[in-house]
């Protein structure tokens, strides 16, 4: 068996191994957002010293992802899959007993950089699936342990900090990935060949090289519509005449979690769309959503916003089942530039609305969303020559897969 070979999730055990690395390895990300009140009463930071503390961490996974590509590639998914957990883990350690703004700065982009080494790994394994369907399957899984960590993330700080302490949070923490790098380390199994992602050839017409430039494309305009909204709705509500107290708005990312159920239908979505026509579905619910937001009914505006919370986690499954089957030289390298322009348009995303929201508001937010989504789906078109991913996959591949599925129940 090779080190170098990817991670491979064939059962329902791996499926719950891939849920719960996502989830831990996803749970660095947003770990400081929702304590801003602790960190003022803390260390006397102030609201925008908190933000810096997400900022740094969204942009140091940006950058870093393309490297780590490289790193993934050079050395194989499972070594650097366990040294992400471990480097992590030993962050949050140091977190626990930081006192001091530039230290946090540090230890938060040290942590961003570290993150990649779990997620590139994560998706890489994707690619070696040995269906269509699988592959689609291990994708859902792998947004649906994003979302549980993202919740996660935010909601442990927020209840151990004001109990147990700033300590005792952050080495809970730090507990987790040592949990995880154990999971990691004894639950995926390393087959001795690469198995690939469909035992069919492609469409006649395929996709081309340029494919991948649509996949990051779309990653770019999931998280820069979903930092946008996200947080700069909570300036909304936070106005008359919602008038949300703190409270209210920590709470706020719980609409993430009926995305989780609905997740799992993205498989037969783009079995029968193609993904194309299923990021385009997506959008469409999306922007139903986001409309009712404009709504001044409370209801209204949550029940908008849980829409749109579907709409994205169900186009970054789409998209990271995209990026399995585009053309690249190096399945590494095409993850880690896929991170990259996935982080770069959130690290954007949460800052451009500040240009228009002074004068336009929330309706100038969504102007601005719309206009980034518009403006990058008609570069992908230009670019790409898509013909591929347009297309429901080609029907002797849905033969094959339906062969492999029958071949694993019996």
């Amino acid at each position: 068996m090779s080190w170098n070979s990817a991670l491979i999730p064939d059962s329902h055990r791996d499926h719950w191994l891939m849920l719960a690395c996502a989830l831990v390895g996803f749970s660095n990300l947003y770990c400081t957002q929702s304590i801003g009140g602790e960190l003022h009463s803390l260390f006397g930071l102030s609201m925008s010293q908190s933000a810096v503390l997400v900022g740094v961490t969204t942009l140091g996974l940006a950058i870093a992802s393309p490297f780590v590509g490289l790193l993934v590639q050079r050395i194989g998914s499972r070594r650097v899959l366990i040294s992400g957990f471990v480097l992590l883990g030993l962050l949050n350690a140091c977190l626990a007993f930081a006192t001091d703004f530039a230290v946090m700065v540090a230890l938060r982009s040290a942590q961003g950089a570290a993150m990649p080494m779990v997620l590139s790994s994560l998706l890489t394994s994707i690619e070696r699936q040995p269906s269509t369907r699988a592959a689609l399957g291990i994708s859902a899984t792998y947004v649906m342990g994003t979302i549980c960590g993202g919740v996660l993330g935010r909601l442990l700080p927020a209840l151990l900090v004001p109990g147990a302490g700033w300590e005792a949070a952050f080495l809970t923490m730090a507990a987790l990935h040592v949990m995880a790098c154990l999971l990691a380390y004894s639950g995926f199994r390393l087959p001795p060949t690469p198995t690939p992602i469909a035992n069919a050839p492609p469409p006649a017409n395929g996709p081309t090289s340029l494919g991948l430039a649509s996949v990051y494309a779309g990653g770019f305009a999931v998280l820069f519509s979903q930092m946008a909204v996200f947080t700069f709705v909570a300036f909304r509500l936070a106005a008359p005449p919602f008038s949300w107290h703190t409270a209210a708005l920590g709470s706020l990312y719980l609409i993430f979690l009926p995305a989780l159920g609905c997740v799992r239908a993205s498989r037969h979505v783009v079995t029968r769309l193609g993904h194309i026509k299923a990021l385009a579905a997506a959008a469409l619910v999306g922007w139903c959503g986001l409309l009712a937001t404009l709504s001044s009914d409370t209801p209204a505006v949550v029940g908008g916003l849980v829409l749109f919370s579907i709409a994205v986690f169900f186009a970054q499954t789409v998209l990271a089942h995209a990026l399995s089957v585009a053309p690249a030289v190096s399945r590494a390298r095409a993850s880690g530039g896929y991170l990259f322009f996935y982080y770069m348009g959130g690290s954007i995303g949460a800052i451009a609305p500040t240009l228009v929201w002074a004068d336009f508001g929330w309706g100038g937010c969504l102007g601005l969303v719309g206009a980034t989504q518009l403006g990058l789906a008609a570069i992908a078109c230009r670019l790409s020559g898509d013909a591929g991913l347009c297309r429901p996959p080609h029907p002797q591949m849905r033969r094959s897969t339906h062969r492999n599925d029958q071949h694993k129940e019996l």
